[in-house]
């Protein structure tokens, strides 16, 4: 692969990598983030989507990633530094506010009826670190072929 076409096609994986997180995070936004299960066999009684969760945080950083890409791969250096703190928030988002929310149990309000009521983490958890990982490379790909 010669320099130019190695470039090329580095541009284009981490212009993949970005379009593919910043659709996971708009999908993580409409997802199930936390359920809450009840008994052994884990009947659902209730599940909160990303956005109720957090506020629309990871939509407004998809929609931020958006210009931040066009940029970087015009060859903007910092809009490609940007692209990683983007994927560093959604990460910061996700562990510390959503993932502590998947793991209560007595504070729930289905614990006043059911002792053994629990929350869980929805599929958005996941969507959103891969989302969030997703930007990280892809601006550290373009950071680097910048």
């Amino acid at each position: 692969m010669s320099g130019r076409a190695g470039f090329a096609t580095l541009r284009a994986i981490a212009a993949a990598l970005a379009v593919v997180g910043i659709v996971l995070l708009v999908v993580a936004e409409f997802s199930p983030v936390v359920r809450v299960v009840v008994g052994s066999l884990e009947t659902e009684k209730r599940s909160v989507a990303g956005h109720a969760n957090h506020g629309y945080a990871l939509l407004v950083v998809a929609i931020a990633a958006i210009p931040l890409l066009l940029l970087a791969l015009r060859g903007a250096r910092a809009a490609a530094a940007a692209l990683v703190a983007l994927g560093a928030v959604t990460l910061v988002v996700a562990l510390a506010i959503d993932l502590p929310d998947t793991r209560g149990s007595g504070e729930l309000r289905e614990s006043v009826v059911f002792e053994d009521a629990q929350a869980k983490a929805g599929p958005a958890l996941a969507l959103e670190l891969a989302g969030g990982v997703a930007l990280v490379l892809a601006g550290g790909l373009l950071v680097a072929v910048a």
